[in-house]
């Protein structure tokens, strides 16, 4: 037995037995932990090769599920060559730290298309829900991927609410926090992007055409759905997420039917939510903008201060529909309410009593008669909101304001849209040059608009999503 001073304040003894090294301190023991270099996973379905290391280019791994076996550290990068095909679920149990995110990613010939993943199965059982991607660590980054086509129809034994949650192509776990979702792609996935992560940011994101039923004739496709508080969506475009079909109910006290679907669902009342920021996104032809629904697995949950603002909406059904929901800002969006189907409810659904949400600083243009305040004071429901400087406008049909509003000040005015008949981008609804809307905006606290330019760009700040 030997005895070594290895630091002044620790007096180390090291027992040589069999080949074994013991160390024990005399006064304390200091644990030095190895710090390890990140370390980067290559994948290739075309030429991988699963036998491979994978720590290459050249020994890229085939199959994707190969990550599931792997242990991930802080600082760590997925590649996924592009041009390749995965199919399958691949689940990341790892977290990163706010320094050294692990990064899920693509690499190669820019000209060929981003790496694709689909998931057709959904076998609770086995642990599969139809994810491409299942996040279950913190700080983790999934960017530039390509998802399409996951499972959308459950059988109808699948369960209504617990079981439906956990579809999501890709899909943020509860306990997952700082996440970010970004620059990705998603075509005709039943749900685009489920969150349950806290500080989630999904961000840039194109989510398109999805006309599939979830579950058979229970609900309709989701883009993004958000079922924690404190996440953040925006500069997202939404495009086509609807269903019309007759056969779609909700139960003898469903409002409508034969329609359903959205851009973004907030919901899962077993948890109550807050500061939840929805901004600089712009959806058109979705079974509505935004639905915060109240009922569940649980009723009335606490929810409140969500921030919705600088959106751009041409969309059905509704531009919001807030079953529950206080304090909520909902501000210099621009909304076009020209298309209806099956189910119509309005502009602005509100429901909860006293709830004293802000509708400020909004270009509201309507076709077909549709109403824009739907729900309201002497109505269904009286949810007192305080309604400030909006502006209005039926560009066919009769503007019917409904039982609240118009508040005050109104503008009842033509826009003036750059190119409103078109309508096919989020630009065709910013302002021209005679436009009633600029500088008559109330400073809210915003500095920039939907296209990141800076307010106020005039003597005020302009009425809707767009400066002049």
């Amino acid at each position: 037995m030997k005895t070594f001073y290895l630091d002044k304040s620790i007096n180390f003894t090291i027992i040589l037995l069999s080949n074994i090294l013991i160390l024990t301190g005399c006064e304390r023991i200091r644990t030095i932990n190895n710090i390890q270099e990140p370390s980067v996973y290559y994948f290739d379905s075309l030429n991988g090769n699963d036998f491979k290391d994978g720590k290459s280019e050249s020994g890229a791994w085939r199959s994707a599920a190969k990550i599931n076996s792997v242990e991930l550290n802080a600082g760590d990068k997925v590649f996924f060559r592009r041009g390749s095909e995965f199919t399958g679920s691949i689940i990341i149990k790892e977290s990163g730290t706010p320094e050294n995110p692990i990064i899920i990613t693509c690499y190669g010939d820019e000209q060929l298309p981003p790496p694709s993943f689909t998931n057709p199965v959904f076998d609770p059982e086995k642990g599969n829900f139809g994810n491409c991607i299942r996040i279950k660590g913190s700080y983790i980054i999934v960017e530039k991927l390509y998802c399409h086509h996951t499972v959308a129809e459950l059988p109808n034994n699948a369960g209504k609410f617990l079981t439906m949650w956990e579809l999501g192509a890709i899909y943020i776990d509860k306990g997952a926090e700082n996440c970010v979702v970004r620059n990705n792609e998603i075509f005709d996935c039943g749900v685009g992007i489920k969150s349950y992560g806290q500080f989630t940011t999904i961000e840039n994101n194109y989510i398109h055409d999805c006309n599939r039923v979830l579950k058979q004739w229970s609900w309709g496709p989701i883009a993004i759905w958000l079922g924690a508080d404190y996440q953040e969506v925006c500069s997202n475009r939404i495009k086509n997420y609807s269903v019309v079909n007759q056969n779609i109910t909700w139960g003898p006290d469903s409002y409508g039917g034969g329609a359903d679907g959205g851009a973004i669902e907030i919901d899962d009342a077993r948890f109550d939510k807050s500061n939840i920021h929805i901004h600089h996104n712009f959806s058109s032809d979705c079974q509505g903008f935004i639905e915060v629904t109240w009922t569940d697995v649980e009723q009335h949950p606490a929810y409140g201060n969500f921030s919705i603002h600088h959106n751009v909406s041409d969309d059905f059904q509704q531009f919001i529909a807030l079953w529950q929901g206080k304090n909520c800002r909902i501000e210099n969006n621009t909304i076009i309410r020209r298309k209806v189907n099956a189910n119509e409810w309005g502009v602005f659904n509100i429901t909860q009593i006293n709830s004293r949400n802000q509708i400020r600083n909004n270009i509201v243009v309507t076709e077909n008669d549709v109403v824009i305040f739907n729900l309201g004071k002497n109505g269904i429901a009286n949810p007192d909101n305080i309604i400030e400087n909006n502006l209005y406008w039926a560009a066919s049909g009769e503007l019917k304001i409904g039982l609240e509003g118009p508040g005050e000040p109104a503008i009842i005015a033509d826009p003036l849209f750059s190119n409103y008949s078109e309508g096919a981008s989020a630009t065709d609804f910013s302002l021209t040059k005679n436009s009633p809307a600029i500088d008559m905006g109330m400073d809210l606290g915003y500095r920039t608009d939907f296209n990141k330019t800076t307010i106020p760009r005039g003597a005020k700040s302009d009425i809707g999503a767009f400066e002049f």
